[in-house]
């Protein structure tokens, strides 16, 4: 009989001991529990998530990280859409060329509409406009073509400065010298050979040894400003 007491006993300790465990999950979860009577005098409990705990499909995101996001989106679309306006030349490479007609040849190929040159000096070497956009080439500012501190110096039969196509848009010089050193009065050695239309000489010289200071076979160049020098009295020899 004793022992089959304290088995009855142990049987509701375990069961009391299981209850607690049951309550204890059932408090770390958050889960509320409401009892209620019905007319029959039994009860039931009814749980339900507290009102505190999120859906899980909903996600909140701080206004601040949304602000940041919108930013950095536009300083890469601003980026993005930044292009240059000039490439730059300096004899000592402190620019982004060296040499005028490689600055030339990348200003047409990327649509750049101004090469600019920085450093004053002489520029020994043919400039040649192979394409058809629109440039302005442009030395330090000067008052007058006597001032000017840019010098592209070449020995070249077929001009020191030429075109390669008819079809240019639009060339502007402004505040260079230009000029051929071939000395052969019997020669076309041209400074300028121009070919196309709408051109522009503004503050520039002109100089040559041979036949035709300037040359043009094609179009119309304004020339303001500046000053022509031959050894000989055909200053423009049409082709």
């Amino acid at each position: 009989m004793r022992s089959f007491i304290i088995g009855v006993v142990g049987l509701i300790g375990l069961a009391t001991a299981q209850s607690g465990t049951s309550t204890d999950l059932s408090a770390s979860s958050s889960v509320q529990s409401t009892s209620s009577a019905s007319s029959d005098g039994s009860s039931s409990t009814t749980s339900a998530p507290p009102s505190s705990v999120p859906s899980a499909t909903t996600s909140t995101i701080p206004s601040s990280a949304s602000s940041v996001t919108t930013s950095a989106t536009s300083l890469v679309v601003a980026s993005s859409t930044n292009k240059a306006t000039a490439i730059t030349v300096a004899l000592d490479g402190s620019a982004e060329f060296t040499a005028i007609n490689a600055a030339v040849a990348a200003a047409q190929n990327r649509a750049i509409p101004t090469v600019t040159i920085q450093q004053a000096g002489t520029y020994s070497e043919t400039v040649v406009i192979q394409g058809t956009q629109a440039l302005t080439i442009v030395g330090p500012t000067a008052s007058s073509y006597a001032g000017n501190q840019v010098n592209i110096v070449a020995g070249a039969a077929g001009g020191t400065f030429s075109f390669n196509t008819q079809k240019n848009l639009g060339i502007v010089l402004r505040n260079i010298n230009i000029t051929n050193t071939i000395s052969v009065t019997n020669a076309k050695a041209p400074a300028f050979l121009a070919s196309g239309s709408n051109m522009l000489l503004d503050t520039v010289a002109l100089i040559s040894g041979g036949v035709g200071v300037y040359q043009a076979g094609l179009g119309t160049t304004l020339i303001t400003n500046s000053y022509i020098e031959g050894n000989v009295p055909a200053i423009h020899d049409k082709f």
